[in-house]
């Protein structure tokens, strides 16, 4: 048995027995190197301090710094007015509001599952206006997978520093296929909802109060345009746009919001410390698998298996690559899928031609479904909890969502221009 057939099926059973992701990939990384006496345990150190010795990487604890305290600011909550006002009287109104205000909250930090704390309480409202519960637990984790898609993305930044992509072309590259996603599930919603008869909101839409909601929101709608406005401005990277980003949110609760107190700073400071060390952690023993793939040749050997089996054929290489994706989605987070799969991938789809944003534009809305595919489904795991709707109950109301994604997914992958047109703006 080689090196790499047994690391791979070491990291299945150890998945298999429930150990978490991170010790999974970890054990099977270093069982390998002792059995197979592949490298000296020298090398191991130099490995995990190369992979996260990359000051774009800096940006990820910022970012999620950033979405720990736009969720305590109430900011989230003013975006929700402010899209409530304007959708909210429309079937489903209530729930594409959802959609529409993760969209927006996707745009702030760069992560999913803090968005679900966010926009939790909306599983309330849509409760009380006849939605079924479970329906809306299927809205909520919809409405948080655009945070790895819409920049800035977590997923984007580590993708681009394992393939040395730029991060501000990548992050270019998500904006439309984003919006396609919004789109997309809120049709989907106001179809639903007019064939069920679930009504919108009822909404006094007149002048003065679009004009206090949109003057509420304002700080939380100009927090995107900072960020990523900074950055393609060229005034600063996306690893100091997410220092910026921090300090922006502080200065307008101190100045304008007024909620937080400051021992709340503290509880968001081991809160965004806790979600960092889970992510680094991660990301440390899967830069130890990656490496184990490429040195063991098992990088190339999916590369010339995939390309043996498909003839070359680009449509039927991309095609593998997305059930790829999906299918190790449904097991395991996003960030080992990206350290798992990009070293296997990377040099399949440069073989075949394909851009290195637009594979990235693909591999993170692929990977934006795995928090809602089953078993693991960590968004509409977590909805689920949260609401004490029975897992197996969410799961049959997200298959729609699910379905919707896979026709994004497909778009982008083979209408390569949704994520390349604006990335071609950049030098």
């Amino acid at each position: 048995m080689s090196p790499g057939v047994f690391m791979f099926l070491a990291f299945a059973v150890f998945v298999a027995l429930n150990l978490p992701v991170a010790v999974a990939i970890g054990v099977s990384s270093l069982l390998t190197i002792i059995i197979f006496e592949v490298a000296p345990f020298q090398v191991i150190p130099q490995i995990i301090s190369a992979s996260i010795d990359s000051f774009s990487l800096l940006a990820i604890p910022l970012f999620i710094m950033f979405g720990t305290i736009v969720g305590k600011t109430g900011m989230a909550r003013r975006l929700v007015s402010l899209a409530s006002i304007l959708l909210g009287d429309l079937p489903g109104g209530v729930a594409i509001v959802t959609i529409v205000t993760g969209a927006i909250l996707g745009a702030m930090s760069g992560s999913n599952v803090a968005s679900v704390a966010a926009l939790f309480f909306l599983v309330g409202a849509m409760e009380e206006l006849g939605y079924p519960r479970r329906f809306g637990v299927a809205v909520i984790a919809a409405g948080c997978t655009f945070g790895v898609i819409i920049p800035p993305s977590i997923n984007m930044i580590i993708y681009g520093v394992i393939t040395e992509t730029s991060i501000p072309k990548l992050f270019a590259a998500g904006v439309f296929p984003g919006i396609l996603l919004m789109v997309t599930l809120s049709t989907y919603i106001y179809f639903r909802s007019r064939k069920e008869g679930w009504r919108g909101m009822k909404v006094e839409r007149t002048p003065l109060n679009v004009l206090k909601a949109f003057k509420d929101a304002i700080w939380g709608l100009a927090a995107p345009v900072v960020i990523l406005g900074g950055i393609y401005g060229g005034i600063f990277t996306a690893t100091e746009a997410a220092a910026v980003a921090v300090g922006y949110v502080i200065l307008v609760d101190i100045f304008i919001y007024r909620e937080l107190h400051l021992t709340d700073y503290w509880d968001m400071l081991m809160s965004s410390a806790r979600s960092t060390g889970t992510v680094m952690l991660l990301m440390v023993f899967a830069s130890l698998f990656a490496w184990l793939m490429l040195t063991q040749g098992v990088a190339f050997a999916a590369r010339d298996f995939i390309l043996d089996i498909s003839g070359g054929n680009k449509i039927f290489v991309l095609l593998l690559i997305n059930l790829g994706f999906i299918i190790i989605g449904m097991f395991i987070d996003p960030v080992s899928a990206i350290y798992i799969l990009v070293p296997l991938f990377f040099p399949l789809t440069k073989a075949i031609g394909v851009d290195p944003i637009h594979f990235g534009a693909i591999m993170t809305v692929n990977l934006s479904m795995a928090h809602l595919t089953p078993p693991v489904g960590l968004a509409l795991y977590l909805a689920a909890n949260i609401a004490k709707v029975p897992f197996q109950e969410a799961i049959r109301e997200a298959v729609p969502f699910i379905i919707c994604e896979i026709v994004v997914i497909l778009l982008t992958t083979f209408v390569p221009a949704l994520s390349m047109w604006l990335p071609s703006f950049i030098r």
